[in-house]
Parts: structure tokens; C-alpha cells; sequence
């Protein structure tokens, strides 16, 4: 980084004394990384200012502004350079050195020293900041996932207080509605039940980049499967990306299954009670049974996975 002028003004004082011959000087500066040929630049401008003056020869002060003007214009490469002469001074013995330089050295060393410690203190302050901010960080995440698990859990209570429900059509209404709130808890940008011509939509929802149908059922019985060429249809009847997700609490029959398993070109994948409660205990979720399932149904062309083959 640049230094400042109270800095340069040190260098300059130190190098200008510490030697008594501009041999032993140029010796110091090109080990500190300048090099030759801009020495020779360096004092060849000093001497230039010299001459027609009372100087026979460029004072070493003047070698050493030329010098520093020059590493002015080097960018990082010019502030190295200083940083090693500034380290070389403080590190160095210099028996030549007149009571001046040696007030600049040691001038420099306090400074260093002071930097040091403020970049100590800066590096205290910001790994004290950062493991603020890590600690509030886990209270958010920790608050979060309390709020989650709440949520979660008032999902389940509300799931399995649906069973007490005698009115089938009351309980097929309140089942959509826990569904569309489960969705809403996934992220899932669920769409309640809606009606267009001719069709009643039990509800939507997006997910992997497409609109997902819903159709929910909560009958005393297994689905025989009756009810899916009504929901192919509706399916098919959309665009060619949507799918749809059919849910019967109480699951399906074997021959239902079979029936949709071979009708090719699969549209809609088929979960049970079985498959939300499993959702609703895990911090998974549901997503990730969805993905498995859809996967399943992609690789074997069944729509239908029970929960102990997940």
C-alpha cells in the first residue's frame, strides 16, 4: 500500500546520513530491489539539480529524493521496494549514520511498531466482529429451525386430527386445505383448489421448473383407480410440462397401480398418508420424496413407490 508522507519523510532523512560515501548507499538501495538503471536515472536528475550550485556532487539527499521519486511512479512494485528499505533500516547497524539518520531509524521502528499493533487490533476487531456474526448467524438458523419444527409439528397434529373427521366431504375439504398449507411450508408456491370449464382442480403447485396438478383423495377405501383416467385428463389437457401428484390417504389398490404403470407415458405419480407423515417427521421434508418417487417413475415407469421402498 502507498506510505505516507511522514513515513517517506523518515526514509528520507535515514538514508540521506546513513552512509558516508553514495558507494555504500546505491550498494544499500539495489539490495533493497531498485535497480541499476534507474539509479543511474535517479543520479543522473540529482546531479543535473547540482550542478551550477555549491555542490562539486549531488548531495546523497538529493540521490535519495530522486530515488523515492521515482518509486513513486512504480505503483506496488515501487511500494515493495520501499517496504524493504524501510525493513532493512530497522533490522540494519549503520556506524556511519549521523544522529539524524539514527533518529529517522529510529523514528521508522516506532511506526512500524505502532502499525503494527493497529493491524493487530484491526485483525482482533474483525475476527471478534466475525464471530458475532457467526453466533448470530446460528441463533437465526437455530431460531429458524425452531420455527420450522413448530410448524412442522402443528402440521402433524392438524394431519392426525383429520382422522377424527366423520364427514368424508368435510374431511376431503380440509384435506386439500392442509395440503396446500404443507406445500406452502415446502416452498412450494401451492395454488388452492380452482375450477375451470368443465373441471374441478384439487389445487397446484410448482416444483423442479414445472406446474404440478394435485388431486387429493380421503376415502374409506383404497383408490381402485377409477378416478385416474378423470385426472389423466386433466393432466393432459395442460401443457406438455405439466404432472401431477394424486394422494390417497389410504393408498391404492394393487390392480389400480398395475393399470396406470402400463399405460406409458406417465403424467402423475401416486403418495399415501404413509408419505406425508413421513414427510412431516423428517426435516427433509417432502421434496426430498418427491424427487426420489419422480425418479422412480422416470427409471421404471411406476407412479407409485410405498414409503418402506424409499
Amino acid at each position: 500500500m502507498p506510505f505516507d508522507a511522514v513515513t517517506l519523510h523518515y526514509v528520507e532523512d535515514a538514508l540521506a546520513d546513513i552512509y558516508q560515501y553514495h558507494n555504500s548507499l546505491d550498494n544499500f538501495i539495489v539490495r533493497c530491489g531498485f535497480s541499476q538503471d534507474l539509479l543511474r536515472v535517479s543520479r543522473l536528475r540529482a546531479e543535473t539539480r547540482a550542478s551550477g550550485g555549491r555542490f562539486d556532487k549531488a548531495p546523497k539527499r538529493y540521490v535519495v529524493q530522486e530515488i523515492l521519486r521515482d518509486l513513486s511512479t512504480l505503483g506496488a512494485s515501487g511500494d515493495l521496494i520501499v517496504a524493504r528499505i524501510i525493513d532493512q533500516l530497522a533490522k540494519g547497524s549503520f556506524p556511519q549514520a549521523t544522529p539524524a539518520a539514527v533518529s529517522a531509524i529510529e523514528a521508522l521502528k516506532a511506526l512500524a511498531e505502532a502499525n503494527r499493533k493497529t493491524k493487530a487490533q484491526e485483525l482482533q476487531d474483525s475476527e471478534r466482529e466475525a464471530a458475532i456474526a457467526r453466533r448470530s448467524a446460528e441463533r437465526e438458523k437455530e431460531a429458524k429451525r425452531a420455527e420450522n419444527t413448530k410448524r412442522r409439528d402443528g402440521l402433524h397434529d392438524r394431519f392426525m386430527g383429520l382422522m377424527a373427521e366423520t364427514n368424508a366431504q368435510q374431511r376431503g375439504y380440509l384435506l386439500e386445505q392442509f395440503l396446500n398449507d404443507l406445500f406452502e411450508f415446502e416452498g412450494l408456491e401451492p395454488r388452492g383448489s380452482f375450477r375451470i370449464e368443465g373441471e374441478q382442480i384439487d389445487g397446484s403447485f410448482a416444483w423442479r421448473g414445472g406446474t404440478h396438478l394435485l388431486e387429493a383423495k380421503w376415502t374409506k377405501e383404497k383408490v381402485a383407480g377409477a378416478e385416474f383416467g378423470a385426472f389423466t385428463f386433466k393432466v393432459e389437457g395442460k401443457s406438455a410440462d405439466t404432472r401431477g401428484l394424486y394422494v390417497s390417504i389410504y393408498g391404492y389398490t394393487e390392480p389400480a397401480i398395475a393399470a396406470v404403470n402400463a399405460k406409458g407415458a406417465l403424467k402423475f405419480v401416486c403418495l399415501d398418508g404413509a408419505h406425508i407423515v413421513r414427510a412431516l417427521l423428517s426435516e427433509d421434508g417432502l421434496k426430498p420424496i418427491l424427487t426420489r418417487v419422480w425418479r422412480h417413475a422416470d427409471e421404471t415407469g411406476e407412479a407409485y413407490l410405498p414409503v418402506n421402498r424409499l
